[in-house]
């Protein structure tokens, strides 16, 4: 009869979390694994399989414990030029807290956009946050916030390739140019 883990799972998901995102794929090792969580190889196995199916569940942990939570506010019926002001700002802040990056920004660096697991969560990602954006600035349009004369999807591209930027000044400590490019980007939307 199999023995029952006797820690979280959850917790110890969390922790795997953290590690990938800090020292990527490649550069985590088994025994890294296996200290950091504090469990044995048999119970790191057992409970997750092997190194990549943890890989590709704590990329899925940071999807919908991180990112897609964020998203929350963007996603309000009535959801507006502050909504998104205040998700931008927010956003950039978080930039220059953080030096890890976006764990599956870096996920899809780290693999070249080869890794076809990889590939599909960095979709989700995007194709989640491109809704939420293109959703908040409709919402704007329709409230006179933004001109209607810019079409919404275009902006909401425009806006994640303006976000990814500054997820790269963020790791290169350009904190300046984070706090220009987010003024500038919110002057823009107001304006376009």
């Amino acid at each position: 009869m199999a023995r029952k883990a006797n820690f979280c799972k959850q917790e110890k998901l969390e922790q795997a979390m953290v590690l990938f995102w800090s020292k990527g794929f490649a550069n985590t090792s088994i025994n890294d694994l296996t200290e950091t969580l504090a469990i044995n190889r048999f119970s790191l196995y057992n409970t997750f399989g092997d190194k990549e199916t943890l890989y590709y569940q704590a990329l899925d942990n940071y999807l919908s414990s991180i990112s897609f939570p964020k998203l929350e506010p963007l996603r309000a019926e009535r959801a507006g030029i502050e909504a998104l002001e205040t998700f931008l700002l927010g956003f950039a802040d978080k930039q220059k807290d953080s030096t890890c990056g976006c764990f599956i920004q870096n996920a899809v660096v780290e693999h070249a956009g080869e890794n076809e697991q990889v590939l599909q969560r960095s979709d989700a990602l995007f194709d989640t946050l491109q809704t939420a954006i293109v959703h908040t600035i409709k919402s704007a349009q329709n409230q006179q916030q933004i001109s209607s004369k810019q079409d919404a999807q275009s902006l909401g591209q425009f806006v994640i390739c303006q976000m990814q930027g500054m997820r790269v000044l963020g790791k290169a400590k350009r904190y300046e140019e984070i706090d220009t490019a987010t003024r500038v980007l919110l002057h823009y939307l107001k304006s376009a």
